[in-house]
């Protein structure tokens, strides 16, 4: 695949675009490709330009274009979140998954600016139109977006890019202050919604026409809306907890999605992307992380999500290292990966498990409604009023909700699988055995699925954040998010040498035992440093605003170590 970063003439910072060439894929025409990314216009004319635009920005925010979900997702947050992992070198240009490519980093940016310029004409023009419940949508959607950048990079130019400006200076704004502003304005927008519900007929015609993600159906909208604001409010829960629970509180008490709602997703055709970047490009595989989770803990989503290695298979030094069936193979986050176009790889990592074809039915995934119910059991963990539900009631109920919505069988056996059935596991590389992890090194640990009600709240937030991991599947930036936040789920770490940008220490490396020793993660993706971004801005006012009070080293540096806001260093969960 041939990458290149191009900007678009006249169009100052918001013309900042990805051009892909092509692999051997030939994308299809469906309303996916054709997308009008290049929209500068402050308002849309007449009310059927702004159902246009609502209904372009909706493919957009989770992309279902598979380059652009490589760009947004795959090329660095999949791997960070250990759910996934770069397979090969892409020519050279990602020798490893924690190794920083400029070009690479620049997706959550563009799709954010995409989402922009189709949403804010709808908001600018919302009341001039007399469409009050579409500018609240757009209001809505361009929050998520900006809810999922600042957890990318931290400090950003909220107001700027909600005014779609495109030309320097931009000011980039503290992460306390950004959230601060989206979870005013969700909680503003949820309530244009409910004071215009029921909508009029033309109101729910129009939303007939551009709601591709949420049913057509308004409730829905608040509740997307409401699951936002409470999935933010945990999120800060370190950093500030009185907000935290006055925000969660409110959040829950104005109605988020059930545990009977579908989940917030776009429909893909049959074609959900990352399939294709799988098995059409063979550009990423499962990850150890989460190969090792779900074998120990023997979820049906292993065998339904991904694929084994093929029997027989051998290691680099022709020793046959999977003798039997059924064995799923993940690849280590950060270590070194051969160019596709060399045969070492069709031998090597290339048979490493792959995403299942069944996948490629799937929904693009936005915001799942098993969440809310594991935010609800952490809040009922913390003593929170969240409905008078006990943290055990909304931990099942989120496992029984992923089962419905995941389309899994076998939750009962699942949910009462004790700690004992779930015995650790070490972590083999098939391909080479340097890359190998016993099980008391690689972060795996003895944790059961049943609620243990004799643990200790520790344990049981790992329990919830656990299953909200695998629940979570791929909402690769959200789970990256909560492991940042919570330390949970027990990683295996990356490998030895792999310093990222230069800020990760290097890992210890015994020799004599081939052990691979823990370290740092990435905690943040530096600022977008290419096309039309101006690097003043990024030194006079998105430095400065990265700087917290967490007696980093790495404070206010633009570096993939220094913590956000909300990412407290050395601070328990409780």
């Amino acid at each position: 695949m041939n990458y290149k970063l191009i900007k678009t003439l006249g169009l100052g910072t918001l013309g900042l675009t990805l051009a892909l060439s092509s692999c051997t894929d030939k994308v299809g025409d469906n309303e996916f490709d054709n997308i009008n990314n290049g929209s500068t216009s402050q308002k849309a004319a007449t009310v059927q330009t702004a159902v246009g635009l609502l209904k372009g920005a909706m493919p957009l925010i989770h992309d279902a274009r598979e380059h652009k979900y490589q760009y947004q997702f795959n090329l660095h947050i999949d791997n960070y979140s250990g759910y996934l992992v770069v397979a090969n070198s892409l020519q050279g240009r990602l020798p490893r998954t924690y190794s920083p490519n400029a070009g690479f980093q620049t997706g959550p940016q563009a799709n954010l600016l995409w989402v922009a310029q189709q949403v804010v004409p709808v908001i600018n023009s919302a009341e001039e139109l007399k469409v009050p419940e579409m500018g609240a949508i757009a209001a809505i959607l361009y929050d998520f977006m900006a809810a999922e950048y600042v957890d990318v990079h931290g400090p950003m130019p909220y107001k700027d890019y909600r005014a779609l400006k495109s030309e320097p200076p931009i000011t980039y704004e503290k992460v306390s202050e950004i959230y601060a502003q989206i979870l005013a304005s969700l909680k503003k927008q949820q309530q244009i919604l409910k004071d215009l519900s029921p909508l009029s007929e033309e109101a729910k015609a129009r939303l007939q026409e551009y709601d591709l993600i949420a049913g057509k159906d308004v409730q829905n909208w608040i509740k997307f809306a409401n699951s936002l604001r409470m999935r933010l409010a945990m999120r800060m829960v370190k950093a500030a907890p009185e907000q935290a629970k006055a925000e969660f509180e409110s959040a829950v008490a104005d109605g988020a999605l059930e545990a009977t709602d579908k989940d917030i997703a776009l429909l893909t055709q049959g074609r959900h992307p990352l399939y294709t970047i799988s098995e059409n490009w063979d550009d990423t595989r499962l990850n150890a992380n989460f190969a090792n989770l779900l074998t120990r803990l023997k979820h049906p989503a292993l065998k339904e999500w991904f694929t084994p290695i093929p029997q027989g298979f051998k290691d680099k030094e022709g020793n046959v290292t999977v003798e039997g069936d059924g064995v799923f193979a993940g690849m280590r986050a950060g270590m070194a990966t051969y160019e596709k176009e060399k045969p070492i790889f069709s031998d090597s990592y290339k048979k490493f498990s792959r995403i299942n074809p069944s996948y490629v039915t799937k929904n693009v995934a936005i915001f799942k409604a098993s969440e809310v119910q594991f935010l609800l059991a952490e809040g009922a963990l913390r003593d929170w009023s969240v409905g008078g539900r006990s943290a055990k009631a909304y931990y099942e109920t989120g496992i029984r909700t992923s089962f419905t919505n995941e389309g899994l069988s076998g939750l009962v056996e699942y949910v009462t699988r004790k700690a004992s059935a779930c015995p650790q596991i070490d972590y083999i590389d098939y391909w080479d055995s340097r890359y190998n992890s016993p099980a008391k090194e690689n972060g795996s640990e003895v944790l059961g699925v049943a609620w243990d009600n004799s643990a200790d709240k520790e344990k049981q937030l790992e329990m919830i954040i656990t299953q909200k991991y695998i629940a979570n599947y791929p909402l690769s930036l959200e789970s990256w998010s909560e492991f940042r936040r919570t330390g949970y789920p027990r990683m295996i770490v990356n490998d030895a040498g792999d310093t990222g940008d230069g800020s990760i220490p290097p890992h210890s490396w015994k020799a004599s035992e081939g052990k691979i020793q823990p370290d740092l993660f990435i905690h943040r993706i530096p600022f977008v440093r290419t096309g039309s971004v101006a690097l003043d801005d990024i030194i006079n006012t998105a430095m400065p605003a990265l700087k917290v009070e967490d007696k980093s080293i790495f404070s206010g540096q633009d570096y993939q170590a220094a913590h956000l806001w909300w990412d407290v260093p050395g601070k328990g969960n409780f």
